[in-house]
């Protein structure tokens, strides 16, 4: 079965929303794809325990999202909220407003392993005309302790990650080693958040990155997209 895209976009949110243009990095890579769904993953240091928010449609995909987080050991609390700022976002990001919006929020603080297994457990969404974007919202971050995309830092860490993955070096990939991976806590909204994604895209580099407003740094738009 065809998957869905997985995009990781990483923006300043409030910015981003004055843009008239919707013809956006993501907005071109998921060209000519038909979605039925938008789940966006976003993470917050403020956050005490993930939580789903249903923001538009019957609320079919936020009860899938828990029961997949639920099967494995994860609590979420869900919420019916209309948040108006997420759909203008989404019209810049999409160029098309999807009929149904999801938003898991993700807490800081938990381990490499579990931000993996979030992703490797919703990756099944991909076969069910979902589509999945981690939005890492700079607005949500302090930029002095934040990583920036623009470093090569993430590509380098990806890079790392997939190697690790390919050669089976790091067997906490898969879940049954009590290694560091589970030990280290995630502090850096940005690593938590593209550990998720990571998974998402089947535990590889990204086939695709893209970057626009370079004119601007308040409306820099940029990430990754798992294609495959």
């Amino acid at each position: 079965m065809t998957k869905l895209p997985v995009l990781f976009v990483s923006c300043d949110a409030d910015s981003i929303q004055s843009r008239e243009q919707t013809c956006s990095g993501p907005a071109r890579m998921i060209w000519g794809k038909q979605y039925k769904s938008v789940v966006v993953i976003s993470s917050r240091a403020d956050q005490k325990a993930p939580e789903i928010l249903q923001l538009k449609g019957n609320g079919s995909t936020a009860g899938r999202i828990k029961t997949l987080l639920s099967d494995q050991g994860f609590e979420p609390e869900v919420h019916s909220r209309d948040v108006v700022s997420r759909h203008q976002l989404f019209r810049v990001l999409l160029a098309e407003e999807p009929g149904e919006l999801t938003e898991l929020i993700l807490n800081t603080g938990m381990s490499e392993l579990e931000y993996r297994r979030v992703g490797r457990c919703l990756e099944v969404l991909r076969e069910q005309d979902v589509l999945l974007i981690c939005l890492d919202d700079k607005a949500c971050h302090k930029e002095a302790d934040g990583i920036s995309l623009h470093d090569r830092h993430l590509r380098e860490l990806l890079s790392a990650w997939a190697q690790d993955q390919q050669w089976g070096a790091v067997m906490s990939f898969k879940g049954d080693a009590a290694g560091s991976a589970q030990n280290n806590r995630l502090d850096d909204p940005t690593v938590c958040l593209l550990n998720a994604a990571f998974t998402l895209g089947g535990s590889q580099f990204p086939q695709r990155m893209f970057s626009s407003g370079m004119n601007n740094a308040a409306q820099m738009l940029s990430g990754f997209g798992w294609m495959r």
